[in-house]
C-alpha cells in the first residue's frame, strides 16, 4: 500500500471507530451531544460564545457580559478552548450547534487515533523494529488504546477541552523528530512544528500546556542522563518554547496578572487531593462498559473523585502487551515505560489514596505543586492521558514482536477486537437539549434586560444552553471558577435566592426587589421547577417569589415553567452592597471582616443615610469605618457602630477595618 493510501486508510479507521464506538450518537449529530446533560452545555455555551464575540460582537471572548449581568465576567479561567471554538466557526455557520459540536467530537478522536499511529510508528522504529505490516499494526494498536482509552470516553461526557487531546502525540513526534538521541544536527523545522503542535493543544486546554512542558522535562531528563543530549537540542527547546510562548502569550499574561492579583482561580483546601487518581482507578474497569459496567460501579463507589475524573482503567490486555515487549527486552522502549511511570505517580497527586482511602503517604507531586500556577490545574488525575500515551506504544511493541514472531495474520485483528471490546463504552449517552419552548418566544422579545433563572443557590449549565436559544444576559452563569466580584453572592434580594437565607446587608425582599431588579438590570424572573429539587432550595426559593411577586400575575406558566416580568419601583431604595474583600457567608448570618472589608452604599438620591454596623455576639473587637479616601468617620470599641452618613447619588465606597484579626459582622443596615 502507498503511503498516502495508508495514511487515508488509518484515518479513515479512526473516523469509522469513532462512529461505532460513540453509538448512538451517529444518528443524533444534528440534534444532541454526547454525554450527561452537565457540563456538555457549558462547553455547548463556549462555541456559541465565541461565534457571537467574534462575529456578532467584534470583540475578543475573554470577557463576557451575556453571564453576570450587568457587571460581566472574565472568562480568562474559562473551559473556553479556542481552538475549537474558532475552527468550528465554519460549521456552525453552515448547520447548528450540535453540528459543530460533533465536528469536535469525530476530529478530536480520529486525529488523535492517527497521531498515536505515527507516533507509534516512530516510536517503534527507533526501538529497533523493522518496517512492515508488524509495525503498523502494532502503531495503530497504540492510536486504539490513546483514543479510546476509558479516560478519554469518560471526559467525552462534557470535558470538551480534555478530550480535544488530539495534539498531544503530534507534538510528542515532532518533540523527538526535533530532538534526536545524539544527533548533533539542528532541525528547526521539525523544531517549529512541536512548537505548532504544543501551541495547538495548549489552546484546547492549559493543562495541556503544563502536562507537555513537563512531558519534555522528562524526555530532555532521558537524554541527558544516557548523555544523549547535544547543544542543538537547546536550541530545538528554545525555538519550540519562543513560538508557543509568542502565540499564547497574549492570552497567557492576562491570566498571569489575574492570577497575581486575586486568588479565585486556585481550588480550595483539599480539592487538588480530591481530583487525585486512587491508586486502584487504574486497575478498575470503566462504569460504562455493557457488560461489567456495574460491577466497576460498585468498585468504585468509595473513590473521592466523580466517575468522569477517576475513570483511568488501563485495560488488561494493553498491560499485558506492555510487560512482553518489556520483558523480551528486543525494544528500546525504556524512555516510554519511565513516562508511563512517572505520569502515573503525578496523576496520584501529592497524597496516596488507596481503595478510597487516603493513606497520608506524601508522593512527589507535593514538590510540583510549589512551582507558580501549577495548583491552578486541580485535577490532577488528568495526568492519566500521558499514561496512556506512553502504554500504547509500550503495548505496540508487544504486539509487534508477537506478529514478527508468529506471523498469524489473524492475531493483529484479533488484538485490536479485544481491546476495543475492553474499553468500548456502549451504548454511549447521549444529551438533546430539554430547552423549553418559552424560550423561543422569549428571543423574539425586543427587550435586552437580563434573566434571572430560579433555582440559583448554584448554577446550573441548562441555564447557559436555554441562553443558547433566546440571547438574554444572565444574571448569573455556570463558569469554570467562581469569581467573587460577581454581584449575585453581594446584592441583597439577588444574594437571599443565592445563599437560600438572608445576608448581613438582607433588606425587606417586597419593598427592594423593584430597585434591585432595576439595578441589575433584570426584566424576567424564570421559575424552573425541573431545576428545583426538593427540601430546602423549594421551600426558600418558593416563598421567597411569593413574597416578591405577591398579587402579580406571571407572564407564562405551564406544568414547569412560570415566569414573571419586572417592574419599575415606586419609589427607588437605597441598599447596601458587600465587598468581595469579605470573608464568606457564616450561619448567623455573620461574615468576618479581614484585614480591610468594603462596602458600597447605593443611593438612589444622595440622601442622608444612617449606617448601623452591628458585630457578632461575642466580638469585642474595635473596629472603624473609613471613607474611599481613607478618613476615619467612625469607630468602635467592639460594640455596634450607629454613624448618620451624607451621600452622594450612586455608589458610595466605605472601608471596615479592625485593630485584629477575627471580627465577625453580624448585620449591616441603612436607614434616614
Amino acid at each position: 500500500m502507498s503511503l498516502p493510501r495508508r495514511h487515508l486508510a488509518i484515518l479513515g479507521l479512526f473516523l469509522f471507530l469513532t462512529l461505532a464506538l460513540t453509538w448512538p450518537l451517529p444518528l443524533h449529530l444534528g440534534d444532541a451531544i454526547p454525554g450527561d446533560a452537565f457540563d456538555g452545555w457549558q462547553n455547548y455555551w463556549n462555541l456559541w460564545w465565541v461565534k457571537t464575540a467574534v462575529l456578532d460582537q467584534h470583540t475578543h471572548p475573554y470577557f463576557t457580559d451575556a453571564l453576570y449581568h450587568p457587571s460581566g465576567v472574565s472568562l480568562w479561567f474559562q473551559t473556553i478552548n479556542i481552538f475549537n471554538g474558532l475552527t468550528s466557526l465554519p460549521v456552525q455557520l453552515a448547520g447548528n450547534l450540535f453540528w459543530a459540536y460533533n465536528a469536535v467530537v469525530l476530529f478530536s478522536f480520529a486525529l488523535a487515533g492517527y497521531g498515536a499511529t505515527l507516533l507509534a510508528a516512530l516510536a517503534l522504529h527507533r526501538a529497533g523494529a523493522r518496517s512492515g505490516p508488524a509495525l503498523w499494526s502494532g502503531a495503530v494498536l497504540a492510536g486504539v488504546i490513546y483514543a479510546f482509552s476509558p479516560f478519554h470516553f469518560a471526559h467525552l461526557l462534557g470535558h470538551m477541552q480534555v478530550f480535544s487531546l488530539e495534539f498531544i502525540p503530534f507534538y510528542a513526534l515532532y518533540l523527538l523528530l526535533a530532538l534526536p538521541p545524539g544527533d548533533p544536527a539542528f532541525h528547526p523545522r521539525k523544531a517549529l512544528m512541536a512548537g505548532l503542535f504544543l501551541t495547538l493543544a495548549a489552546l484546547c486546554d492549559w493543562y495541556f500546556g503544563l502536562y507537555l512542558g513537563l512531558f519534555t522535562v522528562v524526555y530532555a531528563l532521558w537524554l541527558l542522563l544516557r548523555r544523549r543530549f547535544r547543544r542543538a537540542h537547546l536550541a530545538a527547546l528554545a525555538v519550540i518554547g519562543g513560538l508557543t510562548l509568542i502565540v499564547t502569550g497574549p492570552l497567557l499574561a492576562p491570566m498571569v496578572l489575574e492570577s497575581i492579583r486575586y486568588d479565585f482561580m486556585k481550588p480550595p483546601p483539599g480539592q487538588i487531593v480530591e481530583l487525585s487518581a486512587d491508586a486502584l482507578s487504574f486497575l478498575i474497569p470503566s462504569l460504562q462498559h455493557p457488560l461489567w459496567g456495574d460491577l466497576a460501579a460498585s468498585l468504585r463507589a468509595n473513590l473521592s473523585a466523580s466517575p468522569s475524573e477517576n475513570t483511568l482503567y488501563l485495560g488488561l490486555i494493553p498491560l499485558l502487551l506492555a510487560a512482553y515487549a518489556l520483558f523480551k527486552r528486543q525494544l528500546r522502549l525504556g524512555f516510554w515505560a519511565v513516562a508511563a511511570v512517572v505520569f502515573a505517580i503525578f496523576a496520584l497527586g501529592p497524597v496516596l489514596h488507596l481503595a478510597g482511602r487516603n493513606t497520608g503517604v506524601p508522593l512527589p507531586y507535593a514538590l510540583l505543586l510549589r512551582l507558580p500556577f501549577v495548583e491552578i490545574a486541580r485535577t490532577v488525575a488528568r495526568y492519566d492521558l500521558l499514561v496512556m500515551l506512553a502504554l500504547g506504544m509500550l503495548a505496540s511493541g508487544g504486539l509487534y514482536l508477537l506478529a514478527s514472531a508468529h506471523r498469524w495474520r489473524w492475531l493483529p485483528p484479533l488484538v485490536l477486537a479485544l481491546v476495543l471490546f475492553e474499553f468500548a463504552p456502549l451504548p454511549y449517552p447521549i444529551s438533546p437539549p430539554d430547552t423549553p419552548a418559552w424560550y423561543q418566544t422569549l428571543a423574539a422579545e425586543p427587550g435586552s434586560g437580563a434573566v434571572l433563572n430560579l433555582p440559583m443557590n448554584w448554577d446550573r449549565p441548562g441555564y447557559l444552553l436555554y441562553q443558547t436559544v433566546h440571547a438574554k444576559p444572565l444574571t448569573a452563569g455556570y463558569i469554570s471558577r467562581n469569581d467573587p466580584r460577581t454581584y449575585p453572592p453581594r446584592i441583597p434580594v439577588i444574594s437571599n435566592f443565592r445563599h437560600l437565607g438572608p445576608d448581613i446587608n438582607a433588606v425587606p425582599a417586597a419593598s427592594h426587589a423593584p430597585t434591585i431588579f432595576e439595578f441589575m438590570d433584570i426584566d424576567w424572573v424564570v421559575v424552573d421547577r425541573y431545576k428545583m429539587p426538593g427540601g430546602a432550595t423549594r421551600e426558600h426559593t418558593d416563598a421567597l417569589v411569593q413574597d416578591i411577586f405577591a398579587g402579580r400575575t406571571p407572564i407564562f406558566e405551564d406544568d414547569r415553567l412560570t415566569v414573571y416580568e419586572t417592574w419599575e419601583p415606586d419609589a427607588r431604595l437605597p441598599f447596601i452592597e458587600i465587598g468581595y474583600d469579605w470573608g464568606p457567608l457564616q450561619p448567623g448570618p455573620q461574615r468576618q471582616a479581614l484585614d480591610s472589608a468594603t462596602l458600597i452604599i447605593h443611593s438612589p438620591d444622595g440622601s442622608p443615610q444612617t449606617l448601623i454596623i452591628t458585630p457578632a455576639a461575642g466580638n469585642a473587637i474595635p473596629f472603624r469605618l473609613e471613607d474611599e479616601n481613607g478618613r476615619v468617620i467612625g469607630k468602635s470599641g467592639g460594640d455596634t457602630l450607629t454613624i448618620s452618613l451624607d451621600l452622594r447619588p450612586g455608589p458610595n465606597r466605605f472601608i471596615l477595618r479592625s485593630d485584629r484579626p477575627g471580627l465577625n459582622i453580624q448585620r449591616l443596615g441603612i436607614g434616614h
